[in-house]
Order: structure tokens, then sequence, then C-alpha cells
């Protein structure tokens, strides 16, 4: 009895590490004058690498607590190299027209992309004067190593927030739940 009650233990815990997923969050407030600026907040699991956001150089600049983005900005996250179904990704961009910051550049809504590509929801929220608050959620099939964010426009960023989730295969949330009910039936017995 007491064997099957560690291996039931095993399993669980085995498949609990990655049955609810893998979550990574960053946050970019551009409260300082950093070209390439590290993450307000970083929310990453144990061996897993921080994203690196990266302006292409002469392509924006600080300007009080906004990025006045005339170009392009690439965030790269690596993710767990766990072979996982499919990932998830919100993005939320806060940002208003960036009135002629460069006039080869239409005034346009920020263009997102995010690579590998996936299905894409986006809405837009007010947030008073120009500014508005874009949200991008991605679906890519399956998990990839890494994901390429790119944004570009002639807009003003005043912050930038990606959240991630790997979600496991069917099968891992089938041995939870296993592993779940064979404890539920020792106790039982009991």
């Amino acid at each position: 009895m007491n064997k099957l009650i560690t291996i039931c233990v095993v399993v669980v815990l085995g498949a609990g590490s990655t049955a609810f997923g893998i979550l990574t969050h960053h946050v970019w407030e551009f409260d300082t004058g950093e070209v390439e600026p590290t993450a307000n907040v970083i929310d990453v699991p144990v061996g897993v690498a921080p994203a690196q956001l990266r302006v292409q150089a002469g392509q924006g600049s600080w300007d009080g607590g906004v990025w006045t983005l005339s170009g392009k900005i690439d965030v790269i996250i690596d993710n767990d190299p766990t072979p996982l179904e499919r990932k998830e990704i919100t993005i939320e961009l806060l940002w208003a027209p960036g009135e002629d910051l460069d006039p080869f550049l239409p005034e346009t809504d920020p263009h997102v992309s995010v690579s590998p590509w996936g299905t894409r929801e986006v809405s837009n929220e007010p947030q008073g004067g120009d500014w508005v608050l874009t949200t991008l959620k991605y679906v890519l099939y399956p998990n990839p190593p890494e994901e390429y964010i790119t944004i570009t426009g002639d807009i003003l960023v005043d912050k930038l927030d990606i959240t991630t989730e790997c979600i496991p295969e069917p099968a891992t949330m089938g041995l939870l739940g296993l592993g779940g009910l064979a404890l539920l039936r020792i106790r039982r017995r009991r």
C-alpha cells in the first residue's frame, strides 16, 4: 500500500511541474533613458533567461518617461526547452501617436508581429487623451524554443507588458488527473 502511495505522489509531482504551464512576465515602463532597458518586472521560472529588449540604433529616444519610437523594438523571449503543446502570449502596449517623429513613417497604429506566427486577437481601449492600450493575444502551435516580438511605428510608448504561458499536452494533464484519482481511492480505502 505504501508503495502505491509513493508511486501516486511521484506521478502527481512529476506531472504537476508542467501540467499548469510555464509562465513568464515582463514589464517595461521606459522610466529611464536606457537605450536597451531591462524590464521593471521580471518573473521567469528558474532556468529560463529573462527577455531581451532591443531598440534599433537611431530609431527612438527616451523623453521624460516615454519612448519616442520612430522605428522598431525587438523583444526576444526564451522558453523552457521542454516540448509543450502550445504557447499563449499576451502583449499590452500603452502608446500614443508620435506626431511626425519620423516624416518617412506613416502615423498609424503600431504594428506588432510575433515570430513564429500564430493566431491573433487584437483590442484597443482608449486611456484618455491620445493614449491607447492595445492588447494582442497570440497562440502558437507547438511551443517554440523562443519568440521574436517586433513593434514598429511612429509612436510614443509608455509601457510594454508581455506575459507568456507554455501549455502542456493533454497527456500530462491526464497523468495529473490519474494520480489525483489514485490518491483519493487510497484515502477512501483507509
